[in-house]
């Protein structure tokens, strides 16, 4: 499963890929099922990657934008945010929903439709997408801005090197000089 999840794939492509070959194909009631689990279940089970809170505060203190994007759920990414004591560092939360118009990472939609448009001021060379995918990377290549590999994260090393990030963070604390 971790492999599947570092791919970075949305959910549908997400459960295709884990699907057995020469199976009858997936049922709908696959991803209502996987939404209803994780969004009752796996919440309680975010932690904050050390460092994060510092990272966040002296972010904060230099009037840093925060915009978290993640092809996951926009409710749990909400959820996540209060609980872990997180969300007012925050500016902007993207994130899936049934109400969605944009597509998700990797398409550059959501910067340049929603991030640019909601925060004009801040150029794409002044813009640093922090991730852990390759679908991070790409989204960042596709925006046009530059990219910085969390490598701790869920990617692997053979997929997110050959994008050839701007930065590589092998822990949160490394991200700090680059504010």
């Amino acid at each position: 499963m971790d492999e599947a999840v570092g791919r970075g794939l949305v959910l549908p492509d997400m459960l295709l890929w884990l699907h057995p070959p020469g199976t009858p194909p997936l049922s709908a009631i696959w991803l209502e099922t996987y939404r209803a689990v994780y969004n009752t279940e796996s919440e309680e089970l975010a932690t904050l990657f050390p460092g994060a809170e510092e990272l966040l505060t002296m972010a904060a203190a230099q009037n840093k934008t925060v915009v978290v994007i993640s092809n996951k759920g926009f409710d749990i990414l909400e959820k996540s945010l209060i609980r872990l004591g997180m969300r007012q560092y925050v500016a902007l939360v993207l994130g899936d929903s049934p109400d969605r118009v944009l597509p998700l990472k990797p398409e550059p939609a959501l910067f340049t439709q929603l991030i640019q448009h909601r925060f004009p001021a801040i150029s794409a060379s002044a813009t640093l997408m922090v991730g852990d995918t390759a679908t991070d990377l790409l989204f960042a290549r596709n925006s046009g801005i530059a990219a910085c590999w969390a490598s701790y994260g869920f990617g692997s090393e053979a997929d997110c090197l050959p994008l050839h990030p701007a930065y590589r963070i092998d822990s949160l604390p490394e991200l700090l000089p680059l504010l």
